[in-house]
């Protein structure tokens, strides 16, 4: 692995030669204001970290050579970067069509993505006023999609939306049908819209979930369900053979990935009930990150310097994961949507050339909402025998009257941070507990030692504008890690595999199917289908 090798030996050396976080609080008083960094009213404090000037300086120089600065122009430029599949990754041009002063390769790239944005907003107003028109409101938004088609949109409409919004939007991703019939049973066909968000618009979940709405409207009867469906897709095609009007058929541009898509007309369900004008101002505070990556040196780079993090703990700490809370109950969705814009780019086992990896690629990426998460996994993050980086996002600014809740909740989030950096040692229990008559084991139970990294990124409020920032900063975060550790973060062929295995298996779940003779699937799995054809009641 990377960090038995010589050509990393500086890297290892700074790991050896650490003293730990706190004591590089005692060598001098700027250590905060050297480490911090401002983005679109977003402030990212790293001087809790492993963080040096070194540490920089020497992944500065690594980057080089792995041609991140190249890697970043072929990025923006519109170069098939995307090797394995041979595409282009230009979601940022859905942001801004200047691309920072990057020329594109193929102009095309340019008028595919105004094209896309403005029948975007033009297919926006039509809904819209026709939701004006209706006699019965829409009290119910139906959003079917997975992964990248869902979370995105989740994320945004959640983090957005008005406390007294009167039209809800049921993100319908799961195939379980559990889920299916809690979200029709809080719909009635007559105010309800659907919105079908497959890329390809032959996603298997997604399909079955809008057929079985179909069927829902066909049983409740009075309302044509054509006519309430929209396909939002790069595959108007598919979209037509499935049964959707052309007219409502919204398409975005085909290299636009699933996990990068909620710049997209993915997000469509989310901007009928939060504008267009709050769409907009989104993918402008993403454009200011991607304005910030392309033209700031890595050293001040703050998506580079998260990355270079992130890979020094992976590969020389050996951090198998890493923990994000948000202290802020309107973000609850976005360590799901992280989850997957980083396990799925960077959880590769293979490097551009095809080659095994020679070091650790992306860790587990797992997290919640303060102070929910402070009562349950927390007590791991401080005496927990894995170390574990660790970052708080924190909005100063809420949008409540709720004074004294927010002052507390703001409290606990500084508060852990706080404590994952100080610890407490045996002196320190023995004083605070000096009249309490602890057992020598109770003392011993509340030690631990601190130096624990965490990083907090504090949000004056939560708008537009910082959350496009944010979302952008994560990207580009994930973006130079991939480039770090020379693999393609933009594919994901691990999914396939077990697709293609479903396929296999769902017909032998039918009554009466006799298990095969000859098969490529293991005994144990053969069992468990025996099992559950036995046990079946339907």
């Amino acid at each position: 692995m990377l960090n038995k090798s010589n050509k990393r030996q500086k890297l290892i050396d700074l790991k050896l030669h650490d003293s730990g976080i706190r004591a590089q609080f005692e060598v001098g008083d700027t250590r905060v204001e050297d480490f911090s960094f401002n983005l679109n009213g977003i402030n990212f404090d790293f001087s809790k970290t492993h963080i040096s000037n070194d540490l920089i300086d020497e992944y500065a120089t690594f980057a080089e050579e792995r041609n991140l600065t190249g890697f970043r122009t072929k990025l923006f430029s519109g170069e098939k970067i995307n090797i394995t599949e041979q595409r282009s990754v230009l979601h940022p041009l859905l942001r801004d069509l200047g691309n920072h002063g990057i020329e594109v390769d193929d102009c095309e790239f340019i008028s595919q993505a105004q094209i896309s944005q403005e029948k975007l907003y033009q297919h926006l107003a039509g809904i819209q006023e026709l939701i004006k028109q209706r006699t019965v409101p829409i009290k119910n938004i139906i959003h079917v999609g997975i992964g990248g088609s869902s979370l995105g949109t989740q994320l945004l409409f959640e983090a957005l939306k008005k406390h007294d919004e009167s039209v809800a939007i049921h993100f319908l991703g799961n195939i379980d049908a559990h889920q299916l019939t809690s979200i029709l049973a809080q719909c009635d066909v007559t105010d309800t819209f659907v919105i079908g968000v497959s890329k390809t618009f032959s996603t298997a979940e997604t399909l079955q979930n809008i057929r079985s709405i179909k069927a829902w409207y066909e049983e409740s009867g009075g309302e044509v369900f054509y006519e309430n469906l929209y396909a939002v897709t790069a595959n108007e095609v598919n979209a037509t053979k499935f049964g959707v009007a052309s007219p409502n058929i919204i398409t975005f541009p085909n290299w636009v990935g699933g996990r990068y898509s909620v710049w997209s007309a993915v997000s469509l369900s989310a901007m009928i009930l939060l504008g267009a004008s709050k769409f907009k101002e989104f993918l402008l505070g993403a454009a200011e990150a991607d304005k910030h990556f392309v033209s700031t040196p890595l050293e001040q780079n703050i998506s580079f310097i998260a990355a270079a993090l992130d890979h020094y703990y992976t590969n020389y700490f050996e951090a198998q994961s890493r923990a994000i809370f948000a202290y802020d109950h309107r973000l609850r969705s976005l360590v799901g949507y992280l989850q997957q814009l980083e396990t799925e780019s960077n959880g590769k086992d293979r490097q551009r050339n095809g080659d095994k990896v020679d070091q650790k690629t992306s860790p587990v990426l797992w997290g919640g909402v303060g102070t929910d998460a402070q009562h349950s996994v927390f007590q791991m993050l401080h005496q927990g025998t894995n170390l574990i980086p660790t970052e708080f996002i924190l909005v100063v600014n809420p949008e409540h009257n709720h004074v004294d809740h927010h002052r507390e909740l703001l409290a606990n989030g500084i508060a852990q941070a706080a404590a994952l950096l100080a610890g407490q040692d045996e002196a320190t229990v023995r004083s605070i507990h000096a009249d309490d008559d602890l057992s020598e084991l109770a003392i011993a139970a509340k030690i631990f030692s601190g130096d624990r990294p965490s990083t907090t990124i504090l949000l004056d409020e939560l708008t537009p504008s910082n959350l496009g920032s944010l979302l952008a900063f994560y990207e580009h975060r994930t973006f130079c890690f991939g480039v770090l550790a020379n693999i393609n973060s933009f594919d994901q062929m691990g999914v396939e595999l077990g697709k293609r295995l479903a396929v296999e298996i769902l017909p032998l779940l039918a009554e009466d199917s006799p298990l095969p003779t000859e098969t490529t699937i293991d005994q144990s799995t053969l069992e468990t289908i025996k099992k559950i054809t036995e046990l079946s009641r339907q």
